[in-house]
């Protein structure tokens, strides 16, 4: 290989580079923002307006005003369907 190859070489990692750059700048600049506010304490995920709870039967995080509501043992859980609450209560009677 010649110098003029690697120099050649050179430029187009460089380039590759400056388009890599320009590209996450530009995606930062223009992303929906305020969509996802990160973890609330506790690692439960929340978005902006609504809190998500999650699901004890099968993990599924559910926004509150979507969730069944059941109070077992003083204790408000929150469910995504009727049949996890149903199956909830099932395996813990």
């Amino acid at each position: 290989m010649g110098p003029l190859l690697w120099l050649k070489m050179i430029r187009l990692v460089i380039a590759g580079i400056i388009v890599y750059v320009v590209y996450r700048s530009l995606k930062s600049l223009f992303a929906p923002s305020g969509r996802v506010s990160g973890n609330a304490p506790g690692g439960t995920p929340r978005i902006e307006g609504e809190d998500l709870v999650k699901d004890p039967c099968c993990g599924t995080y559910v926004p509150v005003s979507s969730a069944c509501k059941a109070t077992m043992d003083g204790k408000t859980l929150y469910f995504c369907s009727r049949e996890c609450l149903e199956k909830y209560k099932r395996e813990t009677s």
